[in-house]
Protein backbone atom coordinates (compact mmCIF):
# COMPACT_ATOMS: atom_id res chain seq x y z
CA UNK A 1 0.00 0.00 0.00
CA UNK A 2 1.06 3.54 -0.87
CA UNK A 3 2.85 5.65 2.07
CA UNK A 4 -0.56 8.27 1.51
CA UNK A 5 -3.18 5.78 2.06
CA UNK A 6 -5.48 7.00 4.95
CA UNK A 7 -7.34 3.84 5.12
CA UNK A 8 -7.78 2.10 8.58
CA UNK A 9 -8.27 -1.17 6.63
CA UNK A 10 -5.86 -2.80 4.15
CA UNK A 11 -9.20 -4.55 2.54
CA UNK A 12 -10.07 -1.19 1.79
CA UNK A 13 -8.05 -1.66 -1.35
CA UNK A 14 -8.70 -3.42 -4.52
CA UNK A 15 -6.38 -5.79 -6.09
CA UNK A 16 -4.33 -2.84 -8.47
CA UNK A 17 -5.47 0.08 -6.79
CA UNK A 18 -2.72 2.84 -4.34
CA UNK A 19 -3.60 5.85 -3.19
CA UNK A 20 -2.36 9.49 -4.88
CA UNK A 21 -2.82 12.78 -4.73
CA UNK A 22 -5.96 14.14 -6.83
CA UNK A 23 -3.31 16.32 -8.64
CA UNK A 24 -1.13 13.12 -9.94
CA UNK A 25 -4.12 11.96 -11.57
CA UNK A 26 -4.08 10.93 -15.58
CA UNK A 27 -6.31 10.06 -18.46
CA UNK A 28 -6.94 6.38 -18.02
CA UNK A 29 -7.25 6.41 -14.41
CA UNK A 30 -9.57 4.44 -12.76
CA UNK A 31 -11.61 5.74 -9.46
CA UNK A 32 -14.07 3.34 -7.52
CA UNK A 33 -17.64 4.49 -6.74
CA UNK A 34 -20.57 3.02 -5.52
CA UNK A 35 -18.59 1.08 -2.64
CA UNK A 36 -16.10 -0.10 -5.06
CA UNK A 37 -18.81 -1.40 -7.21
CA UNK A 38 -17.91 0.37 -10.27
CA UNK A 39 -15.16 2.21 -11.76
CA UNK A 40 -15.49 6.06 -13.21
CA UNK A 41 -12.38 6.35 -15.65
CA UNK A 42 -11.20 9.95 -16.22
CA UNK A 43 -11.26 10.86 -19.72
CA UNK A 44 -9.84 14.58 -18.98
CA UNK A 45 -7.63 16.29 -16.30
CA UNK A 46 -6.82 20.00 -16.14
CA UNK A 47 -4.17 21.30 -13.61
CA UNK A 48 -5.22 22.32 -10.55
CA UNK A 49 -5.66 26.54 -10.54
CA UNK A 50 -4.26 28.99 -7.80
CA UNK A 51 -7.13 27.68 -5.43
CA UNK A 52 -5.74 23.77 -5.71
CA UNK A 53 -8.60 22.66 -7.40
CA UNK A 54 -8.58 20.84 -10.72
CA UNK A 55 -11.03 19.79 -12.95
CA UNK A 56 -11.70 15.83 -14.34
CA UNK A 57 -14.42 14.48 -16.85
CA UNK A 58 -15.15 11.63 -15.55
CA UNK A 59 -16.94 8.97 -18.06
CA UNK A 60 -19.63 9.29 -15.59
CA UNK A 61 -19.71 13.45 -15.67
CA UNK A 62 -22.86 13.90 -17.74
CA UNK A 63 -22.79 17.54 -17.31
CA UNK A 64 -19.65 18.66 -16.93
CA UNK A 65 -16.83 18.32 -15.36
CA UNK A 66 -15.98 17.17 -12.30
CA UNK A 67 -13.77 19.51 -9.19
CA UNK A 68 -11.32 17.30 -6.80
CA UNK A 69 -9.05 19.07 -4.33
CA UNK A 70 -5.58 19.09 -5.68
CA UNK A 71 -4.77 17.61 -2.02
CA UNK A 72 -7.28 14.98 -1.70
CA UNK A 73 -6.12 11.36 -1.35
CA UNK A 74 -8.09 9.00 -3.55
CA UNK A 75 -7.72 5.09 -4.41
CA UNK A 76 -6.96 4.88 -8.29
CA UNK A 77 -6.10 1.81 -10.63
CA UNK A 78 -3.66 2.76 -12.84
CA UNK A 79 -4.02 0.94 -16.47
CA UNK A 80 -0.55 -1.17 -17.24
CA UNK A 81 0.98 0.43 -20.07
CA UNK A 82 0.59 -2.30 -23.08
CA UNK A 83 3.88 -4.04 -24.08
CA UNK A 84 2.84 -4.89 -27.99
CA UNK A 85 0.88 -1.55 -28.85
CA UNK A 86 -2.53 -2.64 -30.54
CA UNK A 87 -1.89 -1.01 -34.28
CA UNK A 88 -4.38 1.71 -35.23
CA UNK A 89 -6.91 0.75 -38.11
CA UNK A 90 -6.67 3.76 -40.73
CA UNK A 91 -10.40 4.97 -41.33
CA UNK A 92 -8.97 5.59 -44.55
CA UNK A 93 -7.42 2.52 -45.94
CA UNK A 94 -9.77 0.11 -48.16
CA UNK A 95 -11.39 -2.25 -45.78
CA UNK A 96 -12.51 -5.90 -47.02
CA UNK A 97 -15.42 -5.93 -45.44
CA UNK A 98 -17.28 -5.12 -48.45
CA UNK A 99 -19.48 -1.78 -49.24
CA UNK A 100 -20.62 0.22 -46.36
CA UNK A 101 -23.26 3.14 -45.98
CA UNK A 102 -24.26 6.02 -43.39
CA UNK A 103 -27.43 5.29 -41.64
CA UNK A 104 -29.81 7.03 -39.60
CA UNK A 105 -30.72 5.10 -36.51
CA UNK A 106 -33.12 5.60 -33.49
CA UNK A 107 -32.33 3.66 -30.69
CA UNK A 108 -33.56 3.01 -27.42
CA UNK A 109 -31.37 2.90 -24.49
CA UNK A 110 -32.06 1.72 -20.59
CA UNK A 111 -29.62 3.00 -18.28
CA UNK A 112 -29.37 1.60 -14.73
CA UNK A 113 -28.93 5.81 -12.33
CA UNK A 114 -28.06 5.43 -9.08
CA UNK A 115 -28.23 9.43 -7.21
CA UNK A 116 -26.88 10.48 -4.38
CA UNK A 117 -28.22 13.52 -2.83
CA UNK A 118 -29.61 15.40 0.37
CA UNK A 119 -33.19 15.99 1.17
CA UNK A 120 -34.81 17.78 3.88
CA UNK A 121 -37.87 15.93 4.89
CA UNK A 122 -40.31 15.97 7.71
CA UNK A 123 -40.94 12.61 9.21
CA UNK A 124 -42.28 10.90 11.78
CA UNK A 125 -40.27 10.75 15.36
CA UNK A 126 -40.84 7.22 15.39
CA UNK A 127 -39.09 6.34 12.44
CA UNK A 128 -36.07 8.52 13.26
CA UNK A 129 -33.97 5.76 14.65
CA UNK A 130 -35.10 2.75 12.66
CA UNK A 131 -33.30 2.91 9.10
CA UNK A 132 -35.68 -0.15 7.97
CA UNK A 133 -38.67 1.84 8.62
CA UNK A 134 -37.50 5.14 7.49
CA UNK A 135 -36.53 3.26 4.16
CA UNK A 136 -40.07 2.24 3.96
CA UNK A 137 -41.84 5.68 4.76
CA UNK A 138 -40.21 7.80 2.60
CA UNK A 139 -40.55 4.57 -0.27
CA UNK A 140 -44.09 5.25 0.49
CA UNK A 141 -44.08 8.98 0.23
CA UNK A 142 -41.63 9.40 -2.04
CA UNK A 143 -43.37 13.05 -2.80
CA UNK A 144 -41.73 14.17 0.10
CA UNK A 145 -38.19 14.08 -1.39
CA UNK A 146 -38.84 13.36 -5.40
CA UNK A 147 -38.86 17.14 -5.91
CA UNK A 148 -35.50 17.03 -4.85
CA UNK A 149 -33.91 14.23 -7.16
CA UNK A 150 -31.90 16.63 -9.98
CA UNK A 151 -32.04 13.65 -12.92
CA UNK A 152 -29.40 15.92 -14.35
CA UNK A 153 -27.11 15.59 -11.35
CA UNK A 154 -26.17 19.12 -11.07
CA UNK A 155 -26.84 19.16 -7.20
CA UNK A 156 -26.15 15.37 -6.74
CA UNK A 157 -23.75 12.43 -7.50
CA UNK A 158 -25.11 10.58 -10.67
CA UNK A 159 -23.56 7.09 -11.06
CA UNK A 160 -24.81 5.13 -14.38
CA UNK A 161 -23.95 1.42 -13.08
CA UNK A 162 -25.82 -0.38 -16.12
CA UNK A 163 -26.10 0.68 -19.54
CA UNK A 164 -28.22 -1.51 -22.48
CA UNK A 165 -28.94 -0.84 -25.87
CA UNK A 166 -32.63 -2.04 -25.90
CA UNK A 167 -34.08 -1.45 -29.50
CA UNK A 168 -32.43 -0.58 -32.60
CA UNK A 169 -34.59 0.46 -36.00
CA UNK A 170 -33.25 1.94 -39.21
CA UNK A 171 -34.85 5.49 -40.25
CA UNK A 172 -32.70 6.66 -43.36
CA UNK A 173 -30.23 5.37 -44.97
CA UNK A 174 -27.79 7.46 -47.38
CA UNK A 175 -25.30 6.64 -49.72
CA UNK A 176 -23.02 3.77 -50.63
CA UNK A 177 -19.33 3.55 -50.41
Amino acid sequence: MSELCNHRRPDFHFEGETCMYGRDLRTGDKLPVLKGSAQAVVREVEPADEDGWMSGLLDVSRDGPTLISSDTVLSVRRPEPETHPRPHPDPTADQDDGPVTTATVELTVTEMVTYEFQSEVEIPAEVVNDEDELLRYLNENEELWLDDLDPTGKSSALYITERTLDEVSLTKTGGQS
